[in-house]
């Protein structure tokens, strides 16, 4: 489902740390102060939707544009933070400074954003938004509390991450009201029933150990609302091969090569495989509803 909407070493560690504050003291210096009620989100029609929307959640807005590098490079680890506070509850909204709806949909669907954007498809010069929320450089990022209230602004991904694992910590993620309404997905028994379960299940294909190929193939699918999984797929690798070694010296290099892609292909299919068996579970809860949920699994081959 799319989910664009209208509204629809100490020297090294010191440096870094005077870096970010110098990046913040520059770019974040005339944001919202914090304790300051969160103006309206805009959308493309001008209608106004109020951060009220979301009472009782701690709300991420991410100022950004399919055109900006540096949000480009922090995708990745927003990705990561929404993977691990939207199932806590926490409301993770994108505004864009796109001007053109098919860019910025495709962008999406190609880097997978599974959280809520919305554009006034205005320039940043030209955006309301923009005034509203004093943005003057992208990527910009505000934390809000359960109340809508600013409690950080930053240009700096870590301060977020920080950020939210404080709440995190204090159980301020959501509302005590709204405590319990939400859950990420559960294997029957738990973690530990479900390692169990992948290490009895899991078998090493007899050419990929033969090749000495071992390692990780990271899986990732959705937990649907019934308990199945759903789009399982390798969503990651981290191998490694033994073909160097002096018994596979009477191969040429290009035999290694096929023999590599083989064996890895086969750990993959295997990866797969296992997941796809992985039924039996409690689905994950929203605002009191279930929802399918994106969840990744790490399987690992490890030579004797």
């Amino acid at each position: 489902m799319r989910k664009f909407f209208v509204l629809a070493g100490m020297l090294i560690g010191m440096a870094g740390t005077m870096m970010a504050q110098d990046l913040d003291a520059k770019y974040a210096a005339d944001l919202l102060p914090v304790g300051t009620k969160a103006p309206d989100l805009i959308d493309p029609e001008h209608i106004a939707h109020p951060i009220d929307d979301f009472h009782g959640r701690c709300v991420v807005l991410d100022f950004w544009a399919t055109w900006c590098g540096d949000c480009r490079k922090d995708l990745p680890e927003m990705k990561r933070l929404h993977a691990l506070y939207d199932p806590q509850g926490v409301e993770f909204i994108g505004v864009s400074f796109d001007t053109r709806s098919e860019t910025l949909q495709n962008f999406m669907d190609k880097e997978q954003i599974r959280w809520r954007v919305i554009s006034e498809l205005e320039e940043m010069k030209d955006s309301k938004m923009a005034k509203d929320y004093h943005i003057k450089w992208i990527p910009t990022m505000y934390l809000l509390d359960t109340e809508g209230r600013v409690i950080l602004a930053t240009v700096e991904i870590d301060k977020l991450k920080a950020k939210l694992k404080e709440l995190q910590r204090m159980k301020k993620l959501v509302a005590p009201e709204l405590a319990g309404q939400d859950r990420l997905p559960q294997y029957p028994g738990g973690t530990t029933a479900l390692l169990k379960k992948l290490a009895t299940i899991t078998n090493y294909p007899f050419d990929a150990e033969h090749c000495g190929v071992e390692g990780t193939a990271t899986v990732s699918f959705f937990v649907e609302k019934d308990g199945t999984v759903s789009d399982v797929k390798v969503a990651k690798t981290e191998f490694k091969n033994r073909l160097s070694d002096k018994k596979f010296s009477k191969y040429s290099e290009i035999d290694k090569y096929a023999m590599r892609e083989k064996a890895e292909g086969l750990l993959k299919d295997e990866a797969v495989r296992v997941v796809k068996t992985l039924s039996g579970w409690e689905p994950a809860m929203r605002r009191g509803e279930l929802v399918r949920v994106l969840y990744t699994v790490p399987i690992t081959f490890k030579l004797r």
